[in-house]
């Protein structure tokens, strides 16, 4: 009886034993795989903490480097400025040389003109025809591929990249003309007081010099340009768009060919990277001047450079854009 009773007990015994191999068995590979993803945790966190690391490094070298040019950076403008704008719209100035100094600007007047055209879209349709007034064509300054004519008629449009492309004085006054040119100086100088370009008066629509020793010539500061700028990227980027046209074909209201623009008068046009627009401009008094936008480093952002009363325009852009640029 007793033996009977032993050899049950075995048996339930070995049972269980068998019965719980794979219990223990499951509880051996759930803890290799915890510990397997424990240590895989760990090294992925490890992982990203030296990336984070890494990365933060590479930026702080870059932003050294950047830095180093700026501060050895040599240009022969009067006064200049770069203003970097990051994709959420906060403004960094990385170079700025008298950037409160009144200087003539020459052409890049034509950006303020520009603005009005498109800001009075009621006003100036662009498919509208202006005609060509004698005091248009007098304008100082003739164009590279053919000039306007008293009495013809041309296009809003046409004008308007004949002034942006090759800076066009016949085509920025016949663009004022057409609701006086009094009438839209004080417009300009209105948009200006509004803009807060407190440093920046306006006294024709050309940037011509005044031949007149009792009136002043355009003055701004390479500040209010870049506000000027960054103005018009967020609400008219069409007039930038228009200053990055390697060419344009002018048209006569018949739909015929009035002449070909094969070249913009800006030379860094191909020759940099990532440039959303800009605007030349020349006269005795202000010397060389150029605005220039480019794309900056990370997506959304852009680079506003100014320089003005430069002997050599293209090439201090040149060196500012390759010094502040990452």
């Amino acid at each position: 009886m007793n033996l009977d009773i032993s050899k049950k007990n075995l048996k339930v015994l070995f049972i269980i034993l068998i019965m719980s191999i794979p219990f223990w068995w499951g509880m051996n590979v759930f803890a290799n795989n915890l510990e397997s993803f424990y240590f895989a945790r760990m090294a992925n966190g490890t992982s990203e903490i030296f990336t984070a690391q890494l990365n933060r490094i590479i930026l702080l070298h870059k932003a050294e480097q950047r830095q180093r040019k700026i501060d050895s950076l040599q240009i022969g403008a009067r006064a200049a400025i770069s203003v970097e704008m990051d994709k959420n719209g906060k403004e960094r100035i990385l170079y700025e040389n008298n950037s409160g100094q009144f200087l003539p600007i020459a052409s890049l007047t034509k950006l303020m003109t520009a603005l009005i055209v498109f800001d009075l879209n009621e006003t100036y349709n662009s498919s509208q025809l202006i005609i060509i007034s004698k005091e248009a064509f007098d304008q100082e300054g003739s164009l590279r591929y053919g000039d306007l004519i008293v009495g013809e008629k041309i296009s809003i449009e046409n004008l308007l990249n004949i002034m942006l492309i090759e800076s066009s004085n016949d085509a920025a006054f016949a663009l004022a003309e057409f609701i006086s040119k009094d009438a839209f100086v004080d417009l300009m100088n209105y948009y200006a007081q509004d803009l807060e370009l407190a440093d920046t008066k306006f006294f024709n629509p050309t940037g011509l010099d005044e031949a007149s020793p009792s009136k002043e010539s355009n003055f701004s500061t390479v500040q209010d340009l870049a506000r000027l700028a960054e103005y018009i990227l967020k609400n008219y980027p069409r007039i930038f768009e228009i200053t990055t046209k390697k060419n344009y074909r002018v048209f006569n209201h018949d739909g015929s060919l009035r002449y070909f623009m094969p070249q913009n008068i800006n030379e860094l046009l191909g020759e940099i990277p990532g440039i959303i627009g800009g605007k030349t401009g020349f006269s005795i008094l202000a010397n060389g001047c150029l605005l220039l936008v480019v794309n900056g480093e990370e997506k959304g952002s852009y680079i506003i450079n100014v320089v003005l009363g430069s002997g050599d325009r293209f090439g201090d852009m040149r060196k500012l854009i390759e010094a502040v640029r990452e």
